[in-house]
């Protein structure tokens, strides 16, 4: 979790990098919309998931005593997958102007022009990732989880490094070179210590008969042919946004990181944490006990995300000040980066739920079903977009993003809970209502405390917007945790006394 918060922390330092830099304006909407061809190459390979579905593989053979088998399973995927990305991304080089045009319809040819530079500057950085995501993955498989949590912190860094050493001279091209900089740094050669940390041996083979190959190519072949929607959802933002105002991709971009912040270091660090546990329960036919692990959680993410979204929505523009006061952002940005700020944290905690939900299919060794129930609502979804986008512009394009990652969270936890027959179904609803009612509750009298301080406070300043911030926050969450205890939750006093017995030793 403390690395997740410093790489969120850097993520959104990233972000205030490029706006302090280069601003909100047409050169920021390419740039992002930049990342749109190396991101579907790298979810075209399912190297965004590939701690979800390698681990199982590797665990299956680790419970079974099969080290060499499992370190010769290793070696196959990262040679054969390998040679299969570096010549995707040969073929994505030779035909990038193409190819972005259909990533961006809406640009006009000066930004188009841009966009196919940058997106060939980048998309090597894919390569890295891969590689890193395999060797990650083991050392999930392995228990250790510190060399692989750092890869984001030194990714991020490097991007912030190539835009304030080189932007002055280069301009957004500097931020691009800092991206190839960091997924080789974080991503690829620091995991190359970490696997070598935790014995891995690697012998390039191209053994594809092999059992436990097999079993990764069935696990990965739904995700690389699926068009999940939390993939799909950048797409869909930066291919219906190259048709609005100028920076309004950059707006949704701002928002979405900012949404991120808390649900990365919450669900992502839960999500990394329990994953290879859930595995493992299952190879050991543990259901019992996986089913009790999952329950507890959801409930742990759920009591934290859910008071973070509705404090998220009534602080959003202090927040956003705060963040951007310094940059060349100005009174429009900020408002339209809270406003996109506020709809997308109306599905923060579906974001994090159904990153859990997932996990606990791929530790079945069971990618099917999140891959057809992830393009069954991709397409539903679509015009959802289409009209929303009409109707509010950007703020359509946040709301379609919520709007259809509750739908599949939901979709996923109906069908999962049908599987596993799940006996604590109707106490998790009764919980997340009690939470729900809990934050809702705060978030009005948040609302009012703001406020107040409000015209009292200078808050559209940095220290202000601060100060506003963390007095707000602070009456929030102990509202939420005193209702939560009159509801009664008895999880809050649970995870408090554990938090207690951790400071203490």
């Amino acid at each position: 979790m403390a690395s997740v918060l410093a790489s969120r922390a850097l993520g959104f330092f990233r972000e205030w990098t490029v706006a302090h830099q280069i601003g909100s304006n047409s050169i920021t909407d390419a740039y992002y919309a930049a990342f749109t061809l190396p991101d579907f190459l790298n979810y075209l390979v399912a190297a965004g998931s590939l701690s979800l579905i390698f681990i199982p593989v590797f665990t299956k053979y680790a419970v079974e005593n099969r080290e060499e088998e499992a370190w010769h399973v290793f070696s196959t995927v990262i040679t054969f997958m390998g040679l299969i990305l570096a010549a995707f991304v040969i073929i994505a080089e030779l035909y990038t102007r193409p190819l972005v045009a259909l990533i961006a319809p809406g640009f006009n040819p000066a930004e188009k022009a841009r966009l196919v530079f940058l997106t060939r500057l980048m998309m090597p950085a894919q390569f890295f990732f891969y590689q890193g995501g395999v060797l990650s993955a083991v050392q999930y498989a392995r228990g250790r989880f510190a060399v692989p949590s750092l890869a984001p912190v030194i990714y991020n860094i490097g991007i912030i490094l190539g835009g304030l050493l080189l932007s002055a001279r280069i301009g957004i091209t500097g931020f691009a070179v800092g991206v190839v900089v960091g997924a080789f740094a974080g991503n690829f050669l620091l995991q190359v210590y970490g696997a070598v940390g935790v014995g891995a041996r690697f012998h390039p083979n191209l053994d594809l008969r092999h059992p436990g190959f097999r079993l990764f190519l069935r696990l990965a072949i739904p995700i690389m042919l699926a068009l999940s929607l939390t993939f799909t959802d950048d797409w869909f933002i930066r291919w219906f946004g190259s048709y609005l105002v100028p920076a309004s991709i950059t707006w949704l971009s701002y928002g979405k990181t900012l949404m991120r912040v808390p649900l990365g270091v919450v669900g992502q660090a839960v999500g990394v944490a329990s994953f290879p546990f859930l595995a493992q329960l299952y190879s050991e036919r543990k259901f019992e006990e996986l089913n009790h692990t999952l329950n507890a959680t959801l409930k742990g993410l759920l009591l934290i995300l859910l008071p973070i979204s509705a404090l998220t929505i009534v602080q959003r523009l202090p927040l956003v000040y705060l963040v951007f006061s310094h940059t060349r952002l100005h009174g429009a940005d900020f408002q339209a980066i809270a406003s996109t700020l506020a709809i997308f944290s109306l599905g923060l905690f579906a974001w994090g739920v159904q990153g859990i939900l997932a996990r606990a299919f791929y530790a079945a060794r069971d990618t099917l079903t999140p891959a057809i129930v992830g393009s069954a609502l991709t397409f539903l979804n679509l015009p959802v977009y289409w009209l929303l986008v009409k109707r509010a512009q950007h703020l359509g394009l946040a709301l379609a993003s919520s709007i259809g990652i509750v739908s599949y969270t939901i979709a996923l936890y109906v069908i999962l809970r049908r599987r596993t027959h799940n006996p604590e179904t109707g106490e998790l609803l009764i919980f997340s209502l009690k939470i729900t009612a809990a934050s809702v509750i705060s978030a009005i009298v948040c609302h009012r405390i703001l406020s107040w301080l409000e015209a009292r406070v200078a808050w559209e300043t940095t220290h202000g917007a601060l100060l506003v911030l963390v007095v707000t926050s602070a009456a929030g969450f102990l509202m939420v945790g005193i209702l939560a205890k009159l509801l009664g939750v008895s999880e809050v006093e649970t995870y408090l006394r554990k938090l207690r017995r951790r400071a203490s030793a």
